[in-house]
């Protein structure tokens, strides 16, 4: 595999394409649909977390915390009109294929989530992260997942007859708490613990306290119903305040997570993917990869015209949302378990999730490519 991930990037790198596009189409071609080579075993669902995980955590290292705070509002703005046309169309899409009531909510669910890290990955190659639409993406991504997070808990509630206030503002508690655990850990004991890595004599010693770092708060995160991306991300952010930033950390983290745990987790996503009801679902599949791609793009896109960003800004912004990854098949995955998405059904929303996330590199490129720094 990681010699693989090789080839098609020098391939992709030399066609002035996203290396990443190579990597997601490698794993469509090792997996089901095409040679059926490599499985997604726990090993390599391993991999491929930990590998997201290190991605979302660089991203935070690089993101600008002030420009974060700036455009906190067009990220909110961003996001919520990002969720809500793509759930409105994707509704339409279902009821118009025959889809019942309660499985089209849920199927909409599903397309309302954006997964950035792809996004993140594009937005790193063309030094595009740390830009002012960079910073509104990956704040508006954040907001999507809680928004998406929030929505899934009240109707998996809702739906499967185990609704209740009580469990609903307990999780809203958490997330509270776990908001103030940020805020205190970032200004008072992050910093500390990073400064500790002078007094350490052993190699390594502020990777491996940055490395710890991101791993907890990637499980906090977890363990209070959200993303572990999230967490990750956030420390990167926490962590990005040390001294040894730029000169240490975010290199070494750079070279073990794109030695071998990145590039899993691009391969894996495509692994799943099967042809066997393509066919028999062709059109349905169409339709929700073209209303999943035109959802974020406008939805999203409009958010950022809304917040005073130009046109060339806001296509950008759109397209860098258009990406659903490890996200949406996550969604998937929890409503397949828990009967709101049926068998009928699944093969199409995955391989719809898949393509639209093949896709969304493209847009994103040719959009910074009419808008460069």
């Amino acid at each position: 595999m990681l010699f693989l991930t090789l080839v098609v990037s020098h391939i992709f790198n030399r066609l002035n394409l996203p290396a990443v596009i190579g990597q997601l189409i490698l794993g469509v071609i090792l997996g089901k649909g095409v040679l059926n080579v490599v499985k997604a075993d726990n090993d390599v669902n391993l991999f491929a977390e930990i590998g997201v995980i290190l991605l979302m955590f660089l991203a935070g290292l690089e993101s600008n915390l002030k420009l974060l705070k700036k455009h906190l509002v067009p990220s909110i703005t961003v996001a919520i009109f990002g969720v809500i046309l793509p759930v409105a169309l994707t509704l339409i899409t279902s009821l118009i294929f025959g889809i019942n009531f309660k499985e089209s909510i849920f199927i909409s669910v599903v397309f309302a989530a954006t997964s950035v890290s792809i996004s993140v990955e594009v937005l790193k190659s063309l030094n595009y992260l740390s830009s002012a639409s960079g910073t509104v993406i990956l704040g508006a991504a954040v907001v999507d997942d809680i928004l998406a997070i929030s929505i899934l808990s009240v109707m998996s509630g809702t739906l499967t007859g185990a609704f209740s206030m009580q469990k609903i503002l307990m999780l809203l508690g958490l997330w509270v708490l776990f908001g103030v655990l940020i805020v205190v850990l970032h200004k008072w004991v992050i910093p500390q613990i990073i400064h500790l890595a002078d007094y350490i004599e052993a190699t390594q010693a502020p990777t491996i306290f940055a490395l710890v770092i991101c791993f907890v708060m990637a499980y906090i995160a977890d363990k209070v119903q959200l993303d572990a991306v999230l967490g990750a991300f956030v420390a990167g952010i926490a962590v990005s305040n040390s001294k040894y930033y730029k000169e240490k950390i975010g290199s070494n983290i750079e070279a073990i997570g794109y030695s071998i745990f990145i590039p899993v987790f691009f391969i894996s996503i495509g692994l799943n993917l099967e042809f066997s009801s393509f066919l028999k679902d062709f059109w349905l599949i169409v339709f929700f990869t073209i209303t999943g791609v035109i959802g974020k793009l406008f939805g999203a896109g409009f958010g950022a015209k809304l917040s005073g960003f130009d046109l060339k800004d806001s296509y950008v912004i759109g397209s860098g949302m258009i990406s659903r990854g490890e996200m949406a098949l996550i969604i998937g995955q929890i409503g397949f378990s828990a009967k709101l998405l049926s068998e009928e059904y699944y093969s199409a929303v995955i391989i719809s999730v898949i393509l639209i996330t093949i896709i969304s590199p493209f847009f994103l490129k040719h959009s910074i490519s009419k808008n460069p720094l």
